[in-house]
């Protein structure tokens, strides 16, 4: 990976982010966790969240002895929380040093968060596979298992249904992707500007069940993905 990326850790940046913002429900990508804490568990402890379905999928390529996860935070409690690996295309590179890069295990965190008044809501979350490092367009016939893979995993569980994610597939709307997911009744946000500092469109937003209000992408933040802000109607 691009050290210059990772150089530094702006956990404390995103969480002034996001007590500005002041979410109910946040999806983490990409963070680490170890034996003796999960940067998901400091940030719902630095915004006074309880509810933290946390997942770890594979070794950290970013520092030694971490473990890559992803999460979903809430205010509301959380239940039925469950992970599911996704297809692991087994994508193989050399890295600009010479280093040999194989894909990570990558996969779906899913959970019931319980809204109150009756109204349970299906988050997901995931990070998916950095076609562009291994040097492989998204539509190539050896990853047609995996975008079916996707596409059935990442499908809601109920009526009232949210994702957010990093699916690494640099376009605007996620349809052409995977359109067995963006149907019946499944809608997503169209974002009005890329969501990493290089000019990419990697992050995306799913929705069933509820109304979008609004969106914003935070890109005044020093991360290699910028946060995005959603706001929804929940209607009983």
């Amino acid at each position: 990976m691009d050290p210059l990326v990772y150089k530094h850790d702006a956990l404390g940046a995103l969480i002034d982010v996001l007590k500005k913002h002041n979410p109910d429900i946040i999806t983490i990508q990409e963070s680490h966790t170890d034996d003796g804490a999960n940067q998901a568990a400091i940030i719902a402890k630095e915004l006074g969240l309880e509810f933290v379905a946390n997942d770890v999928y594979d070794e950290s390529h970013l520092e030694p002895g971490q473990g890559l996860s992803q999460a979903v935070i809430s205010r509301f409690p959380i239940k039925n929380h469950s992970f599911l690996m996704f297809y692991n295309p087994h994508l193989e590179t050399l890295s600009p040093t010479g280093e040999r890069w194989l894909s990570h295990d990558k996969g779906v965190t899913t959970c019931l968060v319980d809204l109150g008044n009756g109204i349970t809501m299906n988050v997901k979350t995931s990070h998916s596979f950095p076609y562009r490092r291994f040097h492989i367009e998204p539509f190539d016939e050896k990853l047609i298992p995996l975008r079916a893979d996707m596409a059935e995993k990442l499908k809601p569980d109920s009526d009232i249904y949210l994702y957010k994610g990093d699916l690494n597939y640099n376009e605007y709307s996620v349809e052409p992707l995977l359109p067995d997911l963006i149907k019946d009744g499944i809608k997503e946000v169209i974002l009005s500007e890329p969501t990493t500092p290089k000019g990419r469109k990697y992050d995306h937003v799913i929705y069933k069940g509820i109304r979008h209000i609004n969106s914003v992408v935070i890109n005044d933040t020093l991360t290699d993905h910028f946060p995005i802000y959603s706001e929804f109607d929940i209607q009983a």
